[in-house]
This record gives structure tokens, C-alpha cells and sequence, in this order.
């Protein structure tokens, strides 16, 4: 049987803490309904009666003992299953690290099998780091996201190669890995006194991380690999060079040159290789309907197109599009996985989700009547339209601060706008300010605000300007930040 124990390390809560406000400025950066939670839990390995009694360090949830019951069990089962693939692998018993890590992976899948029954009544999933020792104990790092908001993103399938080396099947299956990574290396960092602060990481050095791991190494679900390595430094690079005064456009394939899908039409005797990239992006010149750059992954070897009626249309088939001036997407076969503004990577959303804004909505300003977040919902989706982009700043303080920032803006009568007068109001820099009945209070505004840590110079100024003003606001206000390229975020 397993038994909570009182807290045995001074500042395992200060450590979740810091954890804990990591992955929500990860992951609901990425969708907000994701919605993370993180926890720490301590397990002792092997304790005299068969009593494994174990520390849970959470805040706002609760976790029964009992799911650990039979952990230490299924985590000696699993650890039997791995050492008899690591001997078949290797020819040989597995021995010091190699058998280290087989220990620590088999407490890492026997935990995460215990929180999967609980998981699916609470709908979210669990993810287990590999535990590392602290003290008497196996510390691992549980991070849950809610489960409909995962399962609604599209992922690769993994084979048992991916499987072992570990590899990703999207965006947010990396980002977890390289949360995990942080979090193990800060919690090692902290114990053995070799850093002050527990948890130094910056959200967008993880999500770029997280960007490169699924561009250069996704899960294929085939056993042919790609030369990937090197794309995501690839596609940004291309991304960012002009040709003639022209953003690049056009898109590259990327499959084993006799790929069923492919057609090539014109194919280069002597290949370019895609490093070097200001030969690439002159290629990307030649982009017509019908006629895209295509690439074994080292390579750009001719132009062709997908066969369409191919029955096969996205297995070991990616697709890197260019869209504008350093920004690309990813896709797999006819799948987006990923679009890249400026090195920030994200999870691709061509438009506003009504859910997702009726969600963020009620966690920004409680619970409106269902007639005002309607409004709103109208308000933000005829600012998705307007072409070159756009801020919409939704505030409680909308009255007061139409009346600061008057010298900085154009001042309206309060009124509810429809749709043409969103796109006639927001054809000129600045942002629509309006409160949470949606009634616009000015337009044309110039923002002001304290500079914020998080504020990321590749995001641009529309985005950068939002966060500074958001995060100074004393009452509830949410920005949406609306892109060149018809892509939306949400600050709040």
C-alpha cells in the first residue's frame, strides 16, 4: 500500500511554484484551453514491508494515495520488458548508465499508468519527467493538460522506433519533452547547490527548442527516415531573406525522391543542397501552380507537385510552406503541424475559435450574459478580417482610459459597431478599444505600458504593445492580437 508523508524538502512547494507558472506561460501560450497543472511527487524506490509511502506537493487538486499502490510493481515488470530489449539490442546485460536509465524509464511509464484511470473522470492527461533522486526519494515532475484541448490537435503516429528514440509527434508532444527536460535539469541544478534560482528558463527558449525537436526530428510512422536535421534553422534562414525587395512565397516537399505522391516534372542534374540557402530562396522564385521546390530533406532536387488522387498523400510526405517575410509552416502531407513567425513557433490556427474565446472571455471577465460575450465574439471575428492586421483591446476601464489616452487616439460616442465599422475603424494603425459589452469607446489608439519581461522582439510591436499594456492594467483586460497573416493571439 502506498501513504502520504509530510514534506521532505524545504522547497519542493517553491519549486512547484516557479514550475507551475513555467508551463502556463508555455502552454496556454500555445492554446488556452490547455490549461496546465503541475505537481510533484516523491516515491521511494524500495521500502522495507512492502509500504511505499510517497509526497505529493500540489495546490488547488487532490491525488489519492492509492493509485501508487501498484506502482512499484508494474515499474518492476516494465523495467524485466526493457532490460530484455536493451540485451537484444545491445547483445549484451545492460550495465551502468544504460541500466540506470532503464530504472528511472520504468518508474516514469509505472506512474503514468497509475494517473491514466483517474485521468480519463477528471478529462485531462498526465505526463511523467523521468524521476530524479532527492534524498530517500524519486521525485518526478507531473504536468496534466486538459484532455479535449490535446486530443483536438493533430499528431503523427509513432512506430516503435519513434517510440525509442523518442521522437515527436507534434508541437505540443516536443514541448512537453523539452518542459520535462527543464525541469528535471532545474531540479537537479537546485538540490546539488549548483544554482540559486531553481527554475532559470525562458517559456520562448523552450518553445523554440520545442519548434527545432519536431522540424528536425518528428515521429515518421514508417522506417525510412528523412534527412530532417537542419531544417528548422533552414526554413527560418530561407524565411528571412528577400529576393529583389520580394518576401519569400511558395512552398518546399520534402519525401524519398520516388515518393508515390510526387510528381517531378523538371529534375536539376546537379541538386542544391538546402544549406545553402540563399540558392534556395532564388529557387523559391520559380513557385507557379503546379510547380513547388522538391527535397529528400539534404537536398532540393527538381520541382514537381502532390498527386492528389494518390492514396498515400501524407506518409513521409512534409510540407514547408512560406507565407510571408519570416514566416513558414510545417505540414504534413495535406496535416499543418506548425506555423513559424519570426523563430516563435505555435500551433497553427488559421482563425478565431469561438470556444476558445467564449472560454478565455469568462476567465478574463467572469461570467458575462450569454448576449455580451456574443457581442464580443462578433466584435473580435470582424477584426480577423481586416487584411493587413489589427489590436482589438477589450477592457473594464474602456470609459477612463478612452479619456487618458485621448491625446493618443480618436475618441468615438460610445457605441456598438457592426462589422463594416470594425474593418472601417481598424484600416488605420492603432488599436479598437472597447469594454465587455463590446461597445467601442475609440480607435486609432497608440498604447502605452512598463516594459514586461515577457515581451519578445520577435513578435513585432503589435504584439509587443498589447503585453506591455495588458500586463499594466489594474482591472481585467484582454488583447487580441490579430497578424498579417490571418493568425490570432490572445493576451490576457
Amino acid at each position: 500500500m502506498s501513504r502520504i508523508i509530510p514534506s521532505h524538502w524545504g522547497s519542493q512547494s517553491a519549486f512547484r511554484t516557479e514550475i507551475q507558472t513555467l508551463a502556463s506561460a508555455i502552454f496556454e501560450e500555445l492554446d488556452p484551453r490547455l490549461q496546465p497543472e503541475v505537481l510533484l511527487l516523491g516515491l521511494v524506490a524500495d521500502h522495507e514491508d512492502g509500504v511505499y509511502p510517497l509526497f505529493l506537493d500540489t495546490q488547488g487538486g487532490e491525488s489519492s494515495s492509492t493509485l501508487f499502490t501498484e506502482a512499484s510493481r508494474r515499474a518492476k515488470a516494465i523495467r524485466k520488458e526493457l532490460y530484455k530489449d536493451a540485451k537484444k539490442d545491445e547483445g549484451k546485460k545492460p550495465e551502468g548508465d544504460t541500466k540506470r536509465t532503464i530504472v528511472l524509464e520504468a518508474w516514469r511509464r509505472a506512474v503514468e499508468e497509475a494517473l491514466e484511470a483517474s485521468d480519463k473522470e477528471r478529462d485531462v492527461i498526465s505526463f511523467c519527467s523521468s524521476p530524479r533522486p532527492v534524498k530517500e526519494f524519486l521525485v518526478c515532475t507531473v504536468l496534466r493538460l486538459n484532455r479535449g484541448a490535446w486530443k483536438s490537435r493533430y499528431a503523427l503516429r509513432k512506430n516503435d522506433i519513434d517510440r525509442r528514440e523518442r521522437r515527436p509527434e507534434s508541437l505540443l508532444d516536443a514541448t512537453v519533452e523539452q518542459f520535462m527536460r527543464r525541469c528535471i535539469v532545474g531540479m537537479a541544478e537546485h538540490h546539488s547547490g549548483l544554482s540559486a534560482s531553481m527554475v532559470d528558463a525562458d517559456p520562448e527558449e523552450i518553445l523554440r527548442a520545442a519548434g527545432r525537436l519536431v522540424t528536425d526530428a518528428p515521429a515518421l510512422g514508417a522506417q525510412r527516415d528523412l534527412n530532417l536535421r537542419g531544417l528548422w534553422h533552414a526554413a527560418n534562414t530561407i524565411s528571412s531573406l528577400r529576393y529583389e525587395g520580394q518576401s519569400s512565397r511558395g512552398q518546399i516537399l520534402i519525401s524519398v525522391p520516388e515518393h508515390d505522391a510526387i510528381v517531378c516534372k523538371v529534375r536539376f542534374q546537379r541538386p542544391v543542397p538546402m544549406s545553402d540557402h540563399v540558392a534556395v530562396r532564388k529557387l523559391l522564385e520559380t513557385h507557379q501552380p503546379g510547380y513547388s521546390l522538391l527535397s529528400d530533406g539534404n537536398t532540393i532536387y527538381g520541382l514537381g507537385h502532390e498527386n492528389l488522387m494518390s492514396s498515400i498523400p501524407d506518409r513521409n510526405l512534409f510540407n514547408v510552406g512560406f507565407l510571408q517575410h519570416y514566416t513558414w509552416e510545417l505540414a504534413y502531407g495535406l496535416r499543418p503541424l506548425m506555423r513559424v513567425s519570426y523563430g516563435h513557433p505555435r500551433l497553427p490556427e488559421a482563425s478565431l475559435r469561438r470556444d476558445v474565446f467564449a472560454e478565455l472571455v469568462g476567465r478574463v471577465f467572469g461570467d458575462l450574459p450569454r448576449e455580451q460575450v456574443e457581442s464580443l465574439w462578433a466584435l473580435a471575428e470582424a477584426a480577423t478580417r481586416q487584411e493587413h492586421g489589427t489590436l482589438l483591446v477589450i477592457s473594464e476601464n474602456a470609459v477612463s482610459e478612452a479619456q487618458r489616452l485621448a491625446q493618443q487616439s480618436a475618441r468615438i460616442t460610445p457605441t456598438q459597431i457592426d462589422e463594416a465599422g470594425v474593418l472601417a475603424l481598424t484600416a488605420v494603425d492603432g488599436a479598437l478599444l472597447a469594454d465587455p459589452s463590446a461597445t467601442v469607446h475609440a480607435f486609432s489608439v497608440i498604447l502605452d505600458g512598463q516594459a514586461s519581461t515577457k515581451a519578445n522582439p520577435a513578435r513585432g510591436a503589435r504584439y509587443n504593445s498589447a503585453l506591455r499594456y495588458v500586463h499594466a492594467s489594474e482591472v481585467p483586460c484582454l488583447a487580441v492580437v490579430v497578424s498579417e497573416d490571418g493568425t490570432v493571439d490572445f493576451v490576457s
